[in-house]
């Protein structure tokens, strides 16, 4: 069937690829974006074997091998610099273990697919009210025009407006107690493994993001607190790596009043049972925010915009019936990969440094063991 229309709010990695999924089997999309710029927030992302074969589906897994660093492993240290464990993964038959980039370069990627698809993307654009019925979704802009669509996909990140539509205040960020520092590096050629130092208090990691980049993550345990004024940034990063040798005390020598660092809040979004309300439906972040420790955050959202449009496809295009089948496949794996992401946060952060150890010795055949459940089909 075709002559259906979707409506996508934000123009993220989940929104991008809801417009790429759904454009490939013929509806018509429009991606709204209330930026007024086509740009992207933040530094870099890891693509697991899961996600790059949700690139794959989405036919830009070659540009992104391309462009991004292909995974050798981890090297894990004490805080003192002394190695604790070697992570050398082997490659899945399909794809790499892991594919590493800076989130701009997929960004032009993934914007670039959607229009070559037929995507239309409104920049400045908003949404001012919605409402529906059991045939379509009328949707007032923010320019006060109004238009209808057989259904909406909400995939505005963490801090969804249309979430707090659909299911109130309930359903918030959840704070984890821990925040995460992101700082572009460039790369010494000699740096061929993610290197992960684990303090008592703090680890600090760099991950190959292409030949000539890198970037720095850090987490910390703190409560949640109000962002800080740019120009202390430098110096409480500075402070936070202190004692850290090698590659992290180069990194922390280069720290200026002017270095672009990122920093926030660990959360995440957890909602029960359900991402939608009749046909609205959210994607990514706004259903699902997840922790860093695994990588998956950009996956899952890929995964969404694809089983979406799967389902809209077997059920010729009855958006109820899809979107229920959506559910069933989707709420089981996105739990499924927020329990082993703050599983690893915790024992990453244990004060107990032999219970540290261990565990850092056995991560490699976790993460093993969690790629070949999340090889299963989404």
């Amino acid at each position: 069937m075709t002559g259906r229309s979707a409506l996508v709010s934000g123009a993220g990695i989940a929104g991008l690829a809801a417009a790429i999924a759904l454009g490939e089997i013929g509806w018509d999309v429009t991606v709204i974006e209330i930026k007024t710029e086509n740009t992207t927030v933040g530094v870099g992302l890891n693509h697991p074997a899961n996600a790059l074969r949700a690139l794959k589906a989405l036919g830009v897994y070659d540009q992104v091998v391309e462009r991004g660093y292909v995974y050798r492993g981890i090297k894990r240290y004490t805080q003192a610099g002394d190695l604790i464990a070697t992570f050398e993964p082997a490659n899945p038959d399909d794809v790499p273990f892991q594919i590493s980039m800076t989130r701009a370069d997929l960004h032009e990627i993934l914007t670039d697919r959607a229009v070559e698809v037929g995507a239309r993307i409104e920049l400045g654009q908003t949404w001012a009210a919605i409402e529906q019925n059991d045939a379509a979704v009328t949707v007032t802009l923010g320019d006060g025009s109004t238009r209808t669509y057989d259904l909406v996909i909400g995939a505005e990140g963490i801090r969804s407006p249309l979430r707090r539509v659909l299911f109130g205040n309930a359903y918030e960020p959840r704070s984890t107690g821990y925040v995460c520092w992101r700082m572009p590096v460039r790369r010494p050629a000699d740096v061929t493994h993610s290197l992960y130092y684990n303090g008592e208090q703090v680890k600090a990691t760099v991950i190959n993001l292409n030949a000539e980049s890198m970037y720095l993550l850090v987490v910390q345990q703190a409560p949640p607190a109000a962002a800080l004024d740019r120009t202390r940034l430098a110096d409480e990063l500075s402070g936070l790596l202190a004692g850290f040798p090698g590659i992290i005390s180069d990194i922390r020598a280069s720290i200026t009043p002017q270095t672009d660092i990122h920093r926030g809040p660990l959360e995440v979004v957890e909602l029960p049972t359900t991402w939608n309300d009749g046909r609205i439906v959210l994607v990514g972040d706004a259903a699902h925010a997840v922790i860093p420790h695994l990588a998956q955050g950009a996956g899952m959202a890929m995964e969404d915009a694809i089983v979406l449009a799967d389902e809209l496809r077997r059920h010729e295009d009855d958006v109820p019936k899809a979107l229920a089948a959506f559910m069933r496949r989707r709420l089981p794996r996105v739990r499924y990969v927020q329990e082993e992401a703050h599983a690893i946060l915790l024992n990453e952060m244990e004060a107990d440094a032999a219970k540290k150890a261990i565990f850092a010795a056995g991560l490699g055949a976790r993460q093993e063991r969690i790629t070949r459940r999340l090889a299963e089909p989404a």
